[in-house]
């Protein structure tokens, strides 16, 4: 996958002067963006490796005064406030984050995941989501804002103040494919050796597939990229995900333009009686027999979302019958659903407000 750039329309043109434009926000710009505005490489080093390490460059005492001036002529500050901390007991922490602070309904949920020494934060692309996949509370909201690219970073940002980041997954709030050149230029910020200097193939974008072309669009980004795909047959999709249109052949040979040589990681969301059969797991194999590269199968048990679908009883032997066909397959350990953070559980609405149920498949 290529490494290109993407203009985006909210961002300055080169060549005109500082004082000209006016300012933007500073976690959506590139290293090389803000170089431009700070019209210096050493200033706009300085302010990026702050930033990496989750501090404010605003505020913080080493980066000189002059600096911070320029910067606050330059830029501006993406608005936030955190509505809602919560911990659960395994560890795994979710963020509430209003992005309008001025106004209702830019609300949004981050999910931090620790590990041992590192931890993975989950980033939401949109506040809700319209592809109202049936063991998504999200889906529930519909779609109500895509966020723009510093909103995206800024939760990286945020989370960096909670614990060390080594990997961030596009697995939260909304699909990425619907809100692309957001998700472009946050990845480019994120991967930049001088911006967050997260290693691609510790981010990872994960998309249900909206449309052969929009899939193809990932060719673009330099990470890793998953198929939440969840039911091999086209009617069994159909109804796990509202929205699928396209045949599942179509999808998977657009995937496999777009990873090229790497590894396809595919994402299955096993639900009771609805795609969690023998012949569920026969058809994905069918699927991906003879891949021209490695197929890496995800299995996650569907989490609590209060409606009467459950999660699958069956995921030990689906995955054995996955491991039987010659698929590398790993299980997903359910992280924080004692307090609504995990997989499938994320609604953004204040704790008074009670989620209305998916629909049954």
């Amino acid at each position: 996958m290529s490494h290109v750039a993407f203009e985006d329309p909210a961002l300055p043109r080169p060549g005109r002067a500082v004082h000209a434009r006016r300012r933007i926000m500073l976690l959506g710009l590139t290293p090389e963006q803000l170089e431009e505005r700070l019209e210096s490489a050493a200033r706009a080093r300085m302010v990026t490796r702050v930033l990496a390490e989750g501090r404010d460059p605003r505020s913080a005492e080493d980066v000189p005064a002059g600096v911070r001036a320029r910067l606050a002529t330059a830029t501006t500050w993406t608005p936030h406030r955190i509505a809602r901390h919560d911990v659960a007991e395994d560890g795994t922490e979710k963020l509430l984050v209003d992005l309008s602070t001025d106004a209702p309904g830019r609300e949004v949920e981050t999910v931090v995941i620790p590990t041992e020494r590192r931890a993975t934060v989950c980033v939401s692309s949109q506040v809700g989501c319209k592809r109202r996949c049936h063991f998504c509370l999200t889906g529930t909201m519909g779609l109500r804002h895509d966020l723009r690219a510093d909103e995206i970073v800024l939760q990286v940002w945020l989370a960096r103040q909670l614990r060390p980041i080594r990997n961030v997954v596009f697995m939260g709030m909304g699909e990425p494919l619907d809100n692309f050149e957001a998700v472009a230029q946050a990845t480019r910020i994120l991967t930049h050796d001088r911006g967050f200097g997260l290693a691609p193939r510790h981010v990872t974008v994960s998309t249900v597939g909206p449309s052969p072309e929009a899939v193809r669009r990932l060719a673009a980004l330099d990470t890793r990229v998953a198929w939440s795909l969840h039911a091999a047959d086209d009617d069994v999709r159909a109804r796990i995900i509202g929205t699928h249109k396209h045949p599942v052949a179509a999808l998977r040979d657009a995937f496999f333009e777009v990873v090229g040589k790497a590894p396809l990681f595919v994402e299955v969301t096993l639900i009771d009686g609805a795609n969690d059969r023998d012949e569920d797991a026969d058809a994905l194999a069918r699927l991906f027999e003879g891949a021209p590269t490695e197929v890496r199968f995800n299995l996650l048990p569907m989490n609590p979302i209060g409606n009467a679908l459950g999660p699958s009883a069956r995921v030990d032997a689906f995955a054995s019958r996955l491991k039987a066909s010659g698929f590398f397959t790993s299980v997903r350990r359910t992280r924080g659903d004692d307090s609504r953070a995990a997989c499938g559980q994320l609604y953004a609405t204040p704790r008074a407000r009670r989620a209305p149920a998916a629909r049954p498949v």
